[in-house]
């Protein structure tokens, strides 16, 4: 099988959860949660490869522009599938709401 193939296969199976999940939050919190926990994962990542001493004085290219609009990129779409979950959860909301008056032979 191809990498594409059960790429597709896990994000078909996980999205719909994950956006779900990701739609309980504030979209600013998404944003902000996503940007953090990449530079966290940037700082142990170097923690674990090089040291300490040597990441801390590597961590300040992190800010460089192009790494923060590749962040910020990556954020961005996190956020959108946060939007669409909440979008759907609301839809399902409003559908189970409403679900028992929108039966048929109830209108009586």
């Amino acid at each position: 099988m191809s990498v594409e193939i059960i790429s597709g296969l896990i994000g078909g199976y996980l999205a719909p959860f994950i956006s779900k999940f990701l739609g309980r939050f504030r979209l600013w919190k998404v944003f902000v949660g996503t940007v953090a926990l990449f530079y966290f994962a940037f700082f142990i990542i170097g923690f674990l490869t090089v040291g300490l001493h040597k990441t801390v004085s590597r961590f300040v290219g992190f800010f460089d522009p192009f790494v923060i609009s590749v962040v910020c990129g990556v954020s961005l779409i996190v956020t959108f599938v946060a939007l669409l979950g909440s979008i759907a959860r609301e839809a399902e909301r409003k559908k189970q709401s409403s679900g028992s008056a929108d039966k048929p032979g109830d209108a009586d």
